[in-house]
């Protein structure tokens, strides 16, 4: 649900961070309504006038976040996007370590290839491109999110564009 009021954001803001907040020393499926909007201090019609679900909260999260990253990419167009967007995840680390401790990691991925979707222009073979890169991506991004996000963005810049070359020297 897209709610652009001021008051309406400040409540949003709220629910979001007490969402995150209980998430850090709580198990994310015993985190109830009742706790969360007791944590935000937002009445609890709050909670279902904009959300549908806890899931719900993250989704907008994601999408909020890649939008004001989007906008600020393109505002400075750094020359490549896929290094960008691994600092994108980078800056995000604490947030993306509490998805996967709580075994949300689906929804990350799910916003990957929603984004991805975003970009199609209706040309079939630009479909299967984008859901191509969209799965590589979220690939690469899940083993480097298990493995400590250690290495840096140009590095998993190079891997992706090195993993795409491969499979294209295969086919």
């Amino acid at each position: 649900m897209e709610r652009k009021h001021p008051g309406n954001l400040f409540v949003r803001d709220c629910i979001t961070e007490a969402l995150f907040k209980l998430m850090k020393s709580k198990d994310f499926n015993d985190i109830t309504a009742s706790m969360l909007v007791k944590t935000a201090g937002v009445s609890r019609n709050s909670f279902y006038r904009n959300y549908q679900s806890m899931e719900d909260i993250i989704r907008q999260y994601l999408i909020e976040r890649t939008s004001q990253w989007w906008a600020e990419y393109l505002a400075h167009l750094h020359p490549n996007v896929i290094e960008a967007l691994f600092q994108h995840f980078l800056d995000m680390r604490e947030t993306i370590q509490l998805l996967y401790r709580s075994n949300l990691s689906h929804l990350l991925m799910e916003h990957i290839v929603m984004c991805g979707r975003e970009s199609l222009t209706g040309d079939v073979s630009n479909a299967y491109q984008t859901a191509f890169m969209s799965g590589g991506l979220c690939g690469l991004t899940n083993e480097w999110i298990m493995r400590g996000m250690r290495e840096t963005p140009k590095d998993m810049q190079l891997l992706f564009i090195a993993q795409g070359n491969q499979a294209a020297e295969e086919s």
